[in-house]
C-alpha cells in the first residue's frame, strides 16, 4: 500500500505540472487582450504589465464585492506582478496599424492573493457559476406587465454571453415560463406587490435558484425590488434605478445592467470567505481502486477554498486526509459532492467514497 501511495504522489505531481492553467480555478483569468507597438523589450514588458492589470481587474470584479473591487483599482503594477504565478501568451497577431495584438492567460498565486486580501481586510466570494430562473414584472401606468408587453422579459437574455467567456459569467439566466395563474395572482395583489409570497408563484416555486423581480415607478423614481432564493438562501433587496426622461428604452436597458449587478452582489455576499479564519477537517477516504486518491487529489486541487491538505494515516482500507479550508463547511461538502465524491457524515466523522 505504501508503494501504491508513493506511485500516486508521483502521478499527482506530474498531473499538477501539466495543468498550470486550469479552466476551473477562480485564480485563472484567460483571454486577456492587449495591443500596442513592440519595438523593444521594454515595450513588451509594458504590454504584459497592462495585461496583468486588466486580468487583476477581471479577477477582483468577479470575486469581490463592488466596494472592495473599487478600492483595489489603484493597486500598483509592482504589487500585481508579484501576485501573478504564471502567464501564457496564447496569440500574437498584427493589426492594420502594425500593432501587436496579444492574448494572454494569467494565473494568480492563490496563497499570495489570500495574504494580499487578508492584509487589506477583504473577503472574497467563493462562487461558482449558477443557473437562475427569473420572473420579472413591470408595473407601468398602474398596469401589470409580465410577458409579451414586458420589456424586461423580452430583453433580459439579450447579449447574455457576448464578449464574456462562459466561465466569467457568475449567473446564467433562464426566464420563467408564461403562466396564467401567476398573472392572475399578481394582478390580484398589485396594490401590495412587495408582500407577494413566491411560494404562490407556480412558475418558480419548485425552482432551486430564482429571482422574482418588480420594476415600478413611484414618486418620479424608478425602483426595483428583487426577491431571490439561491442555494436555499432567501434575500430581498430594494434599490433605485436611473431614469432618462426622454429615452425609455435606454432607461430600461441600463436598468437591466444594474439589476444584474445587484443580483451578482447578492450571490457574492452569500459566499464570502474570511481569509483570516481557516478551519481544519479530517476526511476518511474509502479506498476501492488504485487511483481513488488521485481522483480525490484532483478534486481537492480544483476547490479554491481548500488551502492545502495532507495524508495523516494510510491503511489497506482507507486514507485519512486533513484539509485546511476557508469558508463554510456546507459549501465545501456541496463542492465535493458536485465532483462525484460521495460524502457521509456519521457522528461528525466525514467518510468519502469515489462514485
Amino acid at each position: 500500500m505504501n508503494k501504491l501511495f508513493f506511485t500516486f504522489c508521483i502521478i499527482v505531481f506530474l498531473v499538477k505540472t501539466q495543468t498550470v492553467f486550469s479552466n476551473n480555478l477562480i485564480y485563472d483569468v484567460n483571454n486577456i487582450e492587449v495591443s500596442g507597438r513592440i519595438s523593444t523589450d521594454l515595450d513588451k514588458k509594458k504590454l504584459i504589465q497592462s495585461a496583468f492589470q486588466k486580468a487583476f481587474i477581471v479577477f477582483t470584479n468577479k470575486t469581490l464585492l463592488r466596494k472592495d473591487a473599487v478600492n483595489l483599482n489603484k493597486t500598483k503594477i509592482t504589487t500585481i506582478e508579484d501576485l501573478v504565478f504564471a502567464y501564457q501568451i496564447v496569440k500574437n497577431e498584427k493589426n492594420n496599424k502594425k500593432e501587436s495584438i496579444v492574448t494572454i492567460n494569467v494565473k494568480f498565486d492563490q496563497k499570495k492573493i489570500s495574504n494580499f486580501l487578508a492584509k487589506n481586510g477583504i473577503s472574497y466570494a467563493d462562487v461558482s457559476n449558477i443557473f437562475l430562473t427569473l420572473l420579472p414584472v413591470l408595473i407601468k401606468n398602474k398596469e401589470v406587465l409580465m410577458f409579451s408587453e414586458n420589456f424586461f422579459y423580452n430583453n433580459w437574455l439579450e447579449n447574455q454571453n457576448v464578449e464574456v467567456s462562459s466561465k466569467d459569467i457568475l449567473i446564467t439566466y433562464n426566464l420563467a415560463l408564461e403562466n396564467v395563474e401567476d398573472l392572475q395572482y399578481i394582478n390580484a395583489n398589485k396594490k401590495n406587490l412587495e408582500l407577494i409570497e413566491t411560494i404562490n408563484l407556480t412558475s418558480i416555486k419548485d425552482v432551486r435558484n430564482y429571482a422574482f423581480l418588480l420594476v415600478y415607478f413611484t414618486e418620479d423614481q424608478l425602483r426595483a425590488y428583487v426577491k431571490t432564493s439561491i442555494d436555499n438562501k432567501k434575500i430581498d433587496k430594494n434599490f433605485n434605478l436611473k431614469i432618462y426622461p426622454d429615452d425609455e428604452e435606454r432607461t430600461y436597458r441600463e436598468a437591466i445592467v444594474t439589476i444584474k449587478q445587484e443580483i451578482n452582489q447578492i450571490w457574492k455576499g452569500q459566499n464570502l470567505i474570511d481569509f483570516n479564519t481557516p478551519a481544519f477537517l479530517d476526511l476518511f477516504l474509502e479506498v476501492e481502486e488504485m487511483n481513488d486518491y488521485l481522483k480525490l487529489s484532483n478534486t481537492l486541487d480544483s476547490i479554491d477554498s481548500i488551502e492545502n491538505y495532507s495524508v495523516l494515516e494510510m491503511t489497506n482500507e482507507y486514507l485519512k486526509v486533513r484539509l485546511k479550508y476557508k469558508g463554510k463547511v456546507n459549501r465545501l461538502r456541496n463542492k465535493l459532492i458536485e465532483n462525484k465524491i460521495n460524502i457521509k457524515i456519521i457522528d461528525d466523522i466525514w467518510r468519502a467514497k469515489i462514485n
